[in-house]
């Protein structure tokens, strides 16, 4: 099987990546290094998970030049609108220590933000500051709109899918639309589908572990994955998912799991943030970086 989905505008993106959520500090620039060295060759980070420093020095960290590996970034909600956005992008860069990145994402389409958001990244993709553009959490009518007041569809659509949620609204549109869909929580946050009877099965038929079964169902479905460990021997496993195949009839097993309709994270049509002019009238004032920029 093929390791790279070709985008709508002809970029290659590894459908394998390093997740980094929820790892922080010298262990996510140790860990990021890691994986490159290791074989990833590409890395997903957001600013709301606060560590795009430290997944920057890990890429220089990890000796690997620059046009071998894919990062992947997302506008944080709270700075969403056309002039917050260029500008955001500006900061993320910075804390990346890159000059441009290789795809960028519109974290969550909230109420109509998502719109000037949109134009500002199709912008930056004119002018060749991101090589592809995208989003993530957006259900068609979202990208129907983004697509209509731009002219430009998304790219790749980020969202959580894993055995027991497979959205089947955003996943059959962006497979009709040539949207390349990667799963956010590929194994699922609380590990309960790691420890599924039906799915530790057909890991015991292929002699691989859960986590590379689920994996090869996400490819298998035509799905990238951005899989997050701390632990070393599961990053190596959850990369080694391109030398064994599932029958038709464990795809279909592990299918009928998504009966269980098990979401871990908010759902995208009522999920609403304040904007960053609406935390500092409150009072809520966000971390800020080390270039003095909120974070």
């Amino acid at each position: 099987m093929e390791q790279y989905q070709t985008l709508l505008n002809g970029v290659k993106m590894p459908k394998i990546g390093f997740g980094t959520m929820h790892i922080h500090g010298q262990e996510c620039s140790d860990l990021v290094a890691y994986a490159l060295q290791e074989g990833y060759q590409a890395v997903d980070t957001a600013t709301a998970y606060q560590n795009e420093e430290e997944v920057g020095r890990g890429l220089r960290q990890s000796g690997r030049k620059r046009e071998d590996y894919f990062v992947t970034g997302k506008i944080r909600n709270r700075y969403q609108g056309y002039d917050h956005t260029l500008a955001e992008v500006e900061h993320i860069l910075k804390r990346l220590d890159l000059d441009q990145l290789d795809l960028m994402l519109v974290h969550w389409p909230g109420d109509n933000l998502y719109v000037p958001t949109w134009k500002a990244l199709v912008r930056l993709y004119n002018e060749g500051v991101l090589r592809a553009v995208g989003v993530s959490n957006f259900y068609p009518e979202h990208l129907e709109t983004a697509a209509q007041a731009t002219g430009v569809m998304p790219m790749v659509n980020q969202i959580e899918c894993h055995p027991f949620l497979y959205q089947e609204e955003p996943i059959d549109y962006c497979k009709k639309n040539n949207i390349f869909l990667v799963a956010w929580s590929p194994l699922m946050a609380g590990k309960d589908a790691l420890t599924d009877p039906v799915i530790c099965s057909i890991a015991g038929t292929h002699n691989v572990t859960p986590a590379q079964v689920i994996l090869r169902w996400h490819l298998q479905n035509g799905f990238g994955a951005v899989p997050k460990s701390a632990n070393k021997e599961r990053i190596r496993q959850n990369l080694d998912v391109f030398s064994f195949d599932l029958t038709d009839g464990e795809m279909s097993q592990i299918q009928g799991l998504t009966a269980k309709h098990i979401r871990t994270g908010p759902d995208p049509l009522t999920y609403r943030f304040p904007t960053i002019e609406e935390m500092l009238a409150s009072g809520d004032i966000p971390k800020q970086d080390s270039f003095g920029n909120y974070m």
